[in-house]
C-alpha cells in the first residue's frame, strides 16, 4: 500500500501539485500541522499523529468533528511528529512511503525529516516537493536504485555517515566502487546523461536528491 506522510511546510503556490500527490496514494497520514493543508485541499487523512501543538484548536475541532481519528502524543517527546507519522503509516500497512511538506527552513528539522527518510529506506520511501525529490538507499533493505528522468537531469548523492562501493551508471561522473565520506561533496551535482541512471551501494546509507525546477518529476525503482 503506497501511503503519505504530510507535513506542515507547504511550498508557496503549490497546492495544484500536492492535491495530485495525495490523490495518487491510498493511505494519508498528517503529521500534526499537516492536517491543516489536508483541510485545505480537501483531502480527509486517514490519521493525524502528533502533540497538535502546530494546529489551531479550531482545527482540532474539526477533525473531531469529521470524525477523522486523531493519535495524540504528549509535547515531552523524544521523537517529532513526523517520527510518530512514519511510524503510524507502516503499522497501518504501508510499504511504499512517500513525505511530502516536511522541509523548512529550519535546518535542525529538515535533518531530522531527512534522517526519517532514512530510516524508512525499506518502505522505499521518497521525498516529494515541487522542484526536487529524495529517495533513500540502505545496503541493508534497499542497496541500489534506478532513477528514470530527463537527460541533464541535476542530481546529488550524500552519505550521512559514510557510504562504501557506491557505484553509478547513467551519470557524468559515474564512480565505480568508491567510498562516500559522511556529507562528501564527491557526490554532489552529478547530472544523468540518459533517461535512466543507476545507484547501488554495498554498505553505508545514500540520500539520492533530483532537482527538476521545471521537467516532469523523476520516478524511481
Amino acid at each position: 500500500m503506497k501511503a503519505c506522510v504530510v507535513g506542515a511546510v507547504a511550498a508557496a503556490d503549490s497546492d495544484a501539485f500536492y492535491s495530485s500527490l495525495l490523490s495518487s496514494v491510498e493511505l494519508v497520514v498528517a503529521a500534526d500541522g499537516g492536517a491543516a493543508l489536508c483541510r485545505r485541499l480537501g483531502v480527509k487523512p486517514h490519521l493525524v499523529v502528533g502533540d497538535l501543538d502546530s494546529l489551531d484548536p479550531l482545527e482540532v475541532a474539526a477533525l473531531e468533528a469529521a470524525p477523522i481519528p486523531i493519535e495524540r502524543h504528549p509535547r515531552a517527546k523524544d521523537r517529532t511528529d513526523l517520527d510518530l507519522a512514519v511510524e503510524a503509516a507502516r503499522r497501518l500497512g504501508a510499504d511504499h512511503l512517500v513525505v511530502t511538506a516536511a522541509f523548512s527552513a529550519r535546518l535542525d528539522h529538515t535533518l531530522a525529516a531527512l534522517g526519517c527518510l532514512l530510516d524508512a529506506a525499506d518502505l522505499l520511501a521518497e521525498a516529494r516537493e515541487p522542484g526536487w525529490s529524495a529517495w533513500a538507499l540502505d545496503a541493508t533493505t534497499r542497496p541500489d536504485l534506478t532513477l528514470r528522468g530527463a537527460e541533464g537531469t541535476l542530481v546529488s548523492i550524500l552519505s550521512p555517515e559514510g557510504a562504501d562501493g557506491v557505484t553509478l551508471k547513467g551519470f557524468a561522473f559515474p564512480p565505480r566502487d568508491s567510498r562516500l565520506d559522511p556529507l562528501s561533496g564527491l557526490g554532489v551535482s552529478n547530472v544523468l546523461t540518459s533517461d535512466e541512471g543507476i545507484i547501488t551501494l554495498r554498505e553505508g546509507r545514500l540520500l539520492v536528491l533530483a532537482f527538476h525546477p521545471t521537467a516532469e518529476s523523476p520516478s524511481a525503482g
